[in-house]
């Protein structure tokens, strides 16, 4: 992989040599043992672990493995290889890619094993927990932890960039990206979860990143497709898994805990637009 990361300290590229990335003011970052670098400086912290904590991302690993989300990561990848074959911005041997708030790299793995060859694939995320855990099981992708709103990469150094669910900094998006790349989002539909969520409160409200983005990026996307489907949850297991890793999560009670604990199995839609931008 060409060299791609900036220093968060001065900004000067960083050079990896042997388990080392350094500038040329020696501002130096250990790889570590599982293979990310860690690129977040200490006043980029909020608290002091930030991100997704070990029973949350626990929940959406378990989750995410059952195959429930398949039909959402097989189109991402299918819109991500009509992009590289398509753009003339990406017309060397392999793409630059960026996965924007991987987590614990679920869609990271399946887009490198369905483009392998022709990709160098990148992922970041605040949260250290999340990070290792990608690392460990995707030596092939290189991962950092790093703050999507402060981005650890040079200028233009970047052909495509996705983005499910994170939140992020649309200058810092533009800056990283190359003339005429790519901006994949994946935001929740207007049903996603509905039936989950009805069973929870009173009235459905959509919880997730549903920020207008067109507005943001002041352009419109050149593409907007959907991915909705039912999914049905045959144990409990899954069902509180599922609601682990989304926003639900932090507002449970134990009324709402119990009520949950008392499904045994449940029908829920998902509900995904995924919008296609270039710079």
């Amino acid at each position: 992989m060409n060299p791609i990361y900036k220093c968060p300290v001065c900004a000067n590229p960083l050079n990896k040599t042997e388990n080392v990335f350094s500038c040329v003011l020696k501002h130096s970052f250990d790889i570590s043992k599982e293979g990310y670098v860690n690129l977040l400086l200490a006043n980029q912290k909020r608290t002091k672990e930030p991100g997704d904590n070990k029973e949350m991302i626990k929940n959406r690993e378990y989750f995410l493995e059952q195959g429930y989300y398949d039909k959402l990561s097989d189109k991402l990848n299918e819109i991500i290889s009509g992009c590289i074959d398509k753009s003339r911005t990406l017309n060397k041997n392999t793409a630059d890619i960026l996965d924007l708030g991987c987590g614990e790299g679920f869609y990271s793995a399946k887009l490198q094993t369905k483009l392998k060859d022709r990709i160098n694939l990148y992922g970041i995320d605040i949260s250290k927990a999340a990070i290792q855990k990608a690392a460990k099981k995707n030596p092939d992708i290189q991962f950092c932890i790093g703050s999507n709103f402060k981005l650890p990469y040079l200028n233009e150094s970047l052909d495509l960039i996705f983005s499910i669910f994170a939140p992020f900094d649309v200058q810092e998006l533009l800056r990283v990206l190359k003339p005429g790349g790519k901006i994949i989002v994946v935001r929740p539909g207007a049903n996603h979860l509905k039936e989950l969520a009805s069973l929870l409160y009173e009235k459905f409200e959509l919880q997730g990143n549903t920020s207008n983005l067109a507005e943001n990026l002041k352009m419109e996307p050149q593409q907007t497709f959907e991915v909705k489907y039912e999914i049905h949850l045959k144990n409990t297991r899954d069902i509180e898994s599922l609601i682990g890793m989304t926003p639900y999560f932090w507002s449970l009670n134990e009324e709402k805990k119990l009520l949950l604990a008392q499904q045994k199995e449940f029908i829920t839609t998902l509900d995904f637009r995924l919008l296609l931008f270039q710079k």
